[in-house]
């Protein structure tokens, strides 16, 4: 079918910018225009803004973030079914392979002499597993809202949200000082592979249902 042809163009071209990116970050500890960027947006003193950005450091992450994942995946049981529940806590399995991402790259966090750190992250900082996992759980969610609602202001409101959650999430994690925002880059390209991965499993046994009826 025509998508199929389309989702898997998108991962070629996402894979690419992936590895692309991927080898970048390994080789260097920040890209140009980094710094600038980090120092722009903490320019902004908001005392709002951070009290956000900590808010969603401490939601999105351990076992909160698994947290949110299920009962995301119970709710989307009770409004639409049991597969499209499984693929959420698959989306939320996925995450698991940020971490060996991280240990294999080994790009350092943000230095505190050159930005401010607000918060302090043990952990390598390429690619940012809170971006990564914005983009494959909301993503997702985000599709499944898409193709199960009608079109209407409430699908556009909620597409709408979830599009700015995800950015929210990553721009949240420059301003705290704990990722480049090539990190926020890295996460996104990387997690929006496994997320059209997961778009195009899914509408392959969508299809598989439709042909045994």
């Amino acid at each position: 079918m025509r998508y199929n042809t389309t989702l898997k163009l998108i991962i070629r071209f996402l894979s690419v910018g992936s590895i692309i990116i991927s080898i970048c970050a390994l080789l260097t500890p920040r890209f140009p225009g980094d710094l600038y960027l980090a120092l722009r947006l903490q320019s902004i003193d908001s005392p709002f803004l951070l009290s956000l950005a900590q808010g969603i450091a401490f939601i999105f992450r351990g076992w909160y973030s698994a947290l949110v994942v299920v009962v995301i995946g119970m709710f989307v049981w009770w409004r639409t079914g049991r597969r499209e529940a499984v693929m959420i806590l698959a989306a939320g399995l996925l995450n698991f392979v940020n971490a060996p991402l991280k240990l294999l790259i080994g790009r350092p966090r943000p230095s505190p002499d050159l930005i401010e750190v607000f918060a302090v992250e043990s952990d390598k900082s390429f690619p940012s597993g809170h971006a990564f996992y914005a983009i494959t759980i909301f993503g997702f969610l985000a599709y499944i809202i898409f193709v199960n609602l009608k079109k209407s202001i409430l699908r556009t409101i909620l597409l709408a949200a979830f599009t700015a959650l995800i950015l929210l999430i990553g721009v949240s994690r420059v301003y705290l000082g704990v990722h480049w925002p090539s990190d926020i880059l890295g996460g996104y390209l990387i997690g929006g592979t496994f997320l059209i991965l997961l778009i195009w499993f899914y509408r392959k046994q969508i299809d598989r249902r439709q042909l045994r009826r």
